[in-house]
């Protein structure tokens, strides 16, 4: 987290706040969902009670009728065995005044005899039928009470009944059975006519789960019939499932009448977007707020802290990069931000101050350290001058050699001093540019000393070096190179002075200074020489280098010096 923004750590820590009222939001509206689906729930279950009450409330009317007319003398007499023509017409008579008391609500009724062939019945084309076959007259036979049969369609009448009938009983001899017929029309009037839920449909259906009634809409409501007759037989009164018309339902199933009729109502388990928005709606609006708070802080952060602080960062970059930079936010800030951007400012102003300060005291230092190594360099010419002036009265070869190595020296220190003022840094040297002048320098005849013309081969790395290794690599470059020019080329076809610095792995330099000419005992250095001053100094300065030197003859002739140092701790290749 200490690599987060300071925007993203607001963030977080308001997100922590708003993550207890989310919280109770949710709770709150799974309440209320759970509320809500449990009040549908009772509706559900209140709708289809209230449709079986209605339908039980006919059932049992109407089994107390047929429990009284089927009692009666004029319907138990025509099962005796001394019937006559008029005991049936008698009996028709009954049985039609009794229909006419209640000519919506029933059909027919018919007496069947033993043997289910009907005897009398208010409708007379079913006189003589049997009725034997009729799951009606089945159940009859098998019971004492009043039986509900499955709806059936009238041989003789155009309309479906759901039939009702008691047995005739003689003793304890079943003599036949006195039966009526409820519409099955009223039924299903009675599930969506008045006082009925529009939006819970209700619809009859029997054991094989085949709808016995009502709309299109609400039978479309209805799963398919075997699996309603499934539940039936399964005892499952509440399932969930698909209607046919695609939605999905809660399930209740009542019997109304035993296991030969049931209600079944759907209540719509998902009612939409809508609807879902409708119960999801408190927990939305919190989150919504929520996430428009987020919002808020997102860009007020990024609009009165990112924006001004990101501002002062890069101005206060600038102005480390030396940059001239007013500092002029183009959008007003919040105070506490306009005071720290006005310490930036003034931070800025004395830091551009003292820059000036110092960059005008570091110019006029390096002007005297220029002025200084001009002045030494200067001094050194006029003391070599002076040298070689001494040297043109000196009438000994030996002691003008013995100059010439000595103003030989002090040119080296000159030629060091005029790169350390040329150069942009007063305190390295271009490696390989020296030892080219030194050599250049050393090489020139002069009056009364003898040079041998030569070709110098050198080869050094373009690298940056301090006066600490400048020095002793010059003085010992110096005095092998005019060890060598006292060597004798005459018998040499190609006279050569090497002199190779070549970097080995790490910090390592190898210097190796070599000539083809052949050793007369007349310079400075000689490996056949125990002690010379030449050779003390190289292995001095050397070892000044924290090297060695090694002096051998070269396999031809000529002497070969190698000197092998280390560059730690100097400047690396010069940009």
């Amino acid at each position: 987290m200490a690599r987060w923004s300071l925007r993203t750590k607001l963030m977080v820590v308001v997100c922590a706040a708003l993550v207890p009222f989310v919280g109770l939001a949710a709770w709150s509206t799974y309440d209320d969902i759970v509320a809500a689906r449990a009040d549908r729930a009772a509706a559900v279950s209140a709708a289809v009670e209230q449709a079986a009450a209605r339908h039980r409330e006919l059932i049992e009317g109407s089994r107390r009728l047929v429990a009284a007319a089927c009692s009666a003398d004029a319907v138990r007499t025509v099962v005796s065995s001394k019937v006559t023509a008029d005991d049936i017409r008698a009996c028709e008579g009954y049985l039609s005044r009794v229909l006419a008391q209640f000519p919506n609500e029933y059909s027919t009724m018919t007496v069947t005899n033993a043997s289910g062939i009907a005897i009398c019945s208010t409708a007379p084309d079913e006189v003589g039928l049997s009725l034997a076959d009729r799951q009606i007259f089945r159940l009859v036979r098998e019971t004492k009470g009043v039986s509900i049969g499955a709806f059936a369609t009238s041989r003789k009448a155009p309309r479906t009944v759901i039939p009702m009938a008691m047995p005739l009983v003689e003793g304890a001899e079943f003599r036949g059975m006195c039966s009526i017929g409820i519409s099955l029309q009223l039924f299903s009037e009675l599930s969506t006519g008045e006082g009925a839920n529009p939006r819970i449909p209700v619809v009859l259906i029997d054991q094989t789960g085949a709808p016995m009634g009502g709309n299109v809409e609400m039978t479309l409501a209805m799963p398919v019939a075997q699996r309603l007759a499934a539940a039936i037989a399964a005892g499952e009164r509440r399932f969930n499932d698909v209607g046919q018309n695609g939605s999905y339902y809660r399930f209740h199933i009542i019997p109304l009448a035993g296991s030969a009729i049931f209600a079944v109502a759907a209540m719509p388990l998902t009612e939409g977007l809508f609807s879902l928005l409708l119960e999801l709606g408190r927990f939305g609006l919190i989150g919504l707020a929520a996430i428009l708070v987020l919002l808020a802080i997102w860009f007020g952060a990024d609009r009165w802290c990112v924006r001004p602080l990101s501002y002062i960062g890069d101005f206060a970059g600038r102005v480390a990069r030396g940059e001239d930079i007013r500092f002029a936010p183009q959008l007003p800030w919040a105070s506490e931000l306009t005071t720290v951007g006005e310490g930036v400012r003034k931070m800025a102003e004395a830091i551009a101050s003292r820059e000036a300060d110092l960059k005008a005291g570091l110019e006029q230092r390096d002007h005297m350290l220029r002025e200084i190594h001009h002045r030494v360099k200067n001094n050194l010419q006029m003391i070599s001058s002076l040298l070689n002036l001494q040297a043109g009265e000196i009438r000994s070869p030996r002691i003008r050699r013995f100059f010439g190595d000595a103003q030989n020296r002090v040119l080296t220190l000159s030629i060091l001093h005029r790169h350390l003022y040329e150069r942009s840094s007063w305190s390295l040297v271009d490696f390989q540019q020296f030892i080219s002048d030194l050599v250049r320098q050393i090489s020139v005849p002069r009056p009364g000393l003898e040079r041998p013309t030569v070709r110098y081969h050198i080869r050094a790395p373009i690298m940056a070096v301090g006066p600490d290794i400048a020095i002793p690599v010059g003085l010992i470059v110096t005095e092998a190179v005019g060890s060598a020019l006292s060597h004798e080329f005459g018998t040499v076809s190609t006279p050569e002075i090497r002199i190779v610095a070549a970097e080995k792995s790490g910090q390592e330099v190898e210097l190796v200074i070599e000539d083809n000419g052949l050793d007369t005992s007349q310079g400075s250095i000689s490996p056949d020489a125990r002690a010379s001053f030449g050779l003390t100094l190289i292995r001095g300065l050397a070892m000044q280098l924290g090297g060695e030197a090694q002096i051998s003859r070269r396999e031809g002739g000529g002497t070969r010096v190698v000197v092998s140092f280390s560059m730690a701790g100097e400047g690396g290749p010069d940009g």
